[in-house]
């Protein structure tokens, strides 16, 4: 399912789904209303024991995670952020999964479109090594933006034109 082939670690979506439906209170038979996916092949999609399972295509995949209301970005991302022991519903790190993951899934053609509007650049100069530095600039960035707007909020409630 993770398109990676056999050699590579399989990471199992079932228990982050059937969490993710256990925290919109989405039964089987709601979401086989949702996704036009009948509740018996449901079932064996998303039984509890993986020797009981049957294997999903990407459709039903994709189906089931939009009618919850995610994609597979954000879910590859989730399992790849927590261990598959720690799938966790705090709604402040599925908030930052999902503005990172919107953040990151646009910056590739955003960074392609800046690169063909600069002229002598064709993207060739693009190194991979530079990923851990941007990371961690990406990273400093936002860190230094909240402290930012933590300082306003603290700013703003301490003033004295400040009344509810």
């Amino acid at each position: 399912m993770n398109g990676l082939g056999d050699t590579a670690e399989r990471r199992d979506y079932v228990p982050l789904i059937l969490r993710t439906m256990a925290d919109t209170a989405t039964a089987q038979r709601k979401l086989a209303g949702k996704t036009g996916i009948s509740k018996s092949r449901l079932g064996v999609l998303l039984h509890r024991d993986p020797a009981k399972r049957t294997q999903m295509t990407v459709v039903e995949f994709e189906t089931i995670l939009h009618a919850l209301g995610t994609n597979i970005v954000q879910a590859f991302i989730h399992l790849e952020t927590f261990p598959p022991a720690e799938l966790i519903s705090d709604e402040r790190h599925a908030t930052l999964i999902m503005m990172l993951c919107e953040f990151f899934v646009s910056l590739p053609k955003k960074l392609i479109e800046v690169l063909d509007e600069l002229d002598g650049l064709d993207g060739s100069e693009v190194r991979k090594e530079w990923a851990s530095p941007l990371q961690k600039a990406v990273i400093k960035r936002i860190a230094d933006e909240v402290v930012a707007v933590t300082e306003r909020r603290a700013r703003l409630a301490q003033s004295d034109e400040f009344h509810l």
